[in-house]
């Protein structure tokens, strides 16, 4: 939905979330505040399906179930959805490793 110029394309992130108990109205909200929330290059929300495309340097999977939960949704229970999670967070976690030990270098 949005196209938010200042991401970094070294650190952007795709994810793909089972969600559960989301209404019409609460599907919308969310897009709308996922579209302000900076470092969202694109959402896409569905009724059992959260598709984010965001800088991991800016935003983390954290802050975007924080968000949702927020707004009355949650992350599917189901072990796949946890998995997912998880490794997206090792994933984010190593990115911004790696960012801080180039930016270090750089600064050399």
């Amino acid at each position: 939905m949005t196209a938010d110029s200042k991401v970094d394309d070294r650190t952007l992130v795709r994810r793909h979330l089972r969600l559960d108990h989301m209404n019409q109205l609460q599907i919308e909200k969310l897009a709308e505040v996922f579209d302000a929330e900076p470092g969202v290059a694109k959402v896409v929300v569905r009724k059992h399906w959260l598709d984010i495309d965001y800088d991991a340097a800016v935003l983390t999977l954290d802050r975007v179930i924080a968000l949702l939960e927020a707004y009355g949704g949650e992350l599917s229970a189901d072990w796949w959805t946890a998995f997912k999670a998880h490794w997206y967070r090792k994933r984010e976690e190593k990115l911004r490793a790696r960012l801080a030990r180039e930016d270090e270098q750089d600064e050399r």
